[in-house]
Formats: C-alpha cells, structure tokens, sequence
C-alpha cells in the first residue's frame, strides 16, 4: 500500500512539474518583448553576430547582450558561439526558433488589423431599419454600397420601428437607424435625411375609388383611415392630417396598427385606406391597390440617425459614406 501510495505520489509530482513548466514557458513567452524575438530570429536566420548586428542597425555588444537577456527570461541556453562571432543553434534553440517566428508573425498580423481598424478599414456596426426602408431599395444602396468600398467591415441588420431604433442607438445596441424624421431629434443623436419619398392612397380593389387614376383629398371625406399606433406616430409627419387639410375635413381613423405590413392588411380586409409610402406598390398585398393624388403629394423623408459623439473607426467611416448621400429638405426624391 505504502509501495502504491509512493509511485502515485510520484506521478502525481512530475506530472504537476509538468503542468508548471507548461504554464512557466508561455507566461515567459507573453512577458518577452517582441524586440527579442526579432533579434534572435535574425541571429538564427544569420548564424552571425557581426552580420546580424548590422542588418538590425544595433552594435555587436548589445545584440549579444540581448540574446542573453531572452536567454536568462527563457532560463535555457539557445545558441552555441562557434569562434568570437559565429552561431549554431542550441536543440532548444532550435525548437524555440519556430515559436519565435510564429510570434512576429502574429504580431505583425496584430499590428495591422489594429492600424486598419484605426483608419477605419474594419470593425462592425450594427444598423436599424424600418421594414419599409428595403422596399426603397437603401439597404441595396448606402449598406451594400457601403461594403463595396469597406469590405473588412462587417455590417449587422435590424428591422425594427422608429422609436424602438431610437432607443437601441441611444443605449448602443444599434450604430445606426434608418427612421422616419422626427420633427426633433431626441438629445445625444444627431441625423440626416437620406431619402424623401411621396405619398400615395392605399385602397382595397373594390372600393368604388378604385377606378380612378388619381384622387383628390376631398373624395376621402367619408373614409375610415388606418394609420399607426399613437406611440409611433408622436412627434412625426402626420401625413393623414395633411390629407385631411387639403380636402377640408378631419380625418376619422378606425384602426391603428404597430407596423407597415399589418396598414395594408387592414386595408385588404376592407377596414379602410391608408396614407403610405409610393414604395409600397413593390408589395403585392392581395386586394390592395395604390393611386396617386391630384394634388402635389406629402413627402415622406427617411434619416440616418447616429449618437453625436460616435468615435468609432468603422462608424465614421459610415457616416462619412452616408454624408455623400444626405439630401436637403427642399430636395425632392432621389
């Protein structure tokens, strides 16, 4: 028992050295300035002191001095000296050489992704958008078009309503949103329209309406609205009510709605027309048609919105990108 217990003992002793030694060995790597890997690198390459010195830009003295110091960090002799100035490669040395070389590699790999991160060059944003934005056809244009020039960024897509948009940017769960223009942009974000689209009358096939080309305002008199759920709809453009002024009347809306699709559901149901976007006429909502207005039609702008003290490489980049794009509100659609 006492034989067992002994050899156990043992085992136990020589395996915990060599989990020491382990971790002993890469702690030293990570402690090792990659100056030194570079020396001895070169040395090994060069099997010279005298060669090796001049091509690194240092005095003999000091190399040789500097392979000591890795060698002490190292407790383990890497290179024989053959003569004053001539090398040859310890069987630790040479063991040590490949790691050495996978270390400046690593770094100088390291090094450039945290310069191409610097400039900008890659990184990653996450960006918001409103389902209607890819009917648009901007997720094709700013974020596709983005990437073309930007290819070490990537880009992380959200669908999500304006407001919910507005509070992921401002708690940076999102860089980005593509919302509808708030008449003022909440504090700490900053905005830009990018596109202005008109707006058109959504309406089902058999509503007798249906059979007119255009429609003005005033023939809506009598008409049920659906339109968006008040909270999506405070503060920004009240197009209905736009509507509604240009007919003389105020609007009656029966039905409100947490999104764009569920608008024209509704309106293939028959429970009313709808204020929406002109690019819309992309969705084939069975039983719904889309006609223009007489009159000069609303204008629906989208904006970029970002947090106004965004410091991040691959974000500026963006907004730099998405700035060539901003629109003026005297702009019409681009």
């Amino acid at each position: 028992m006492k034989t067992l217990f002994s050899i156990n003992h043992r085992r136990l002793r020589k395996s915990l050295k060599t989990c020491h030694n382990f971790v002993r060995w890469h702690l030293t790597m990570a402690e090792i300035e990659t100056r030194l890997f570079r020396y001895f690198v070169a040395l090994a390459e060069n099997k010279h002191f005298g060669r090796t010195a001049l091509s690194l830009g240092i005095s003999t003295p000091t190399l040789s001095n500097q392979i000591k110091k890795l060698e002490t960090q190292l407790h383990a002799r890497l290179v024989a000296r053959k003569g004053n100035t001539e090398i040859e490669l310890t069987d630790v040395g040479a063991r040590f050489l490949e790691r050495a070389r996978t270390v400046l590699r690593e770094a100088a790999a390291a090094e450039a992704v945290a310069r191409q991160a610097a400039r900008g060059e890659v990184g990653r944003i996450a960006i918001g958008f409103m389902t209607i934005v890819p009917l648009f056809g901007l997720i094709d244009k700013f974020v596709r078009g983005f990437q073309k020039l930007h290819p070490g960024i990537e880009v992380s897509l959200k669908q999500a309503p304006t407001m919910s948009q507005i509070t992921s940017v401002l708690q940076r769960d999102l860089d980005f949103g593509f919302v509808r223009k708030p008449n003022r942009y909440p504090h700490s974000l900053r905005g830009f329209v990018v596109c202005r689209r008109a707006m058109m009358l959504a309406l089902h096939s058999d509503h007798p309406l249906a059979h007119h080309d255009r429609i003005h305002p005033s023939q809506l008199r009598s008409e049920s609205f659906v339109n968006y759920s008040p909270e999506l709809d405070v503060g920004f453009w009240k197009h209905i009510d736009v509507i509604g002024e240009a007919g003389q009347f105020t609007p009656r809306i029966t039905a409100r709605v947490k999104d764009a699709i569920t608008v024209l559901a509704c309106v293939s149901a028959g429970h009313g027309v709808a204020v929406v976007s002109e690019a819309f006429k992309n969705v084939n909502m069975p039983n719904v048609v889309y006609r223009d207005f007489s009159m000069k039609p609303p204008m629906a702008p989208t904006s970029l919105i970002h947090r106004s003290d965004e410091s991040g490489p691959a974000a500026l980049a963006f907004i730099k990108f998405m700035r060539q794009h901003a629109i003026s509100e005297k702009q019409g659609s681009d």
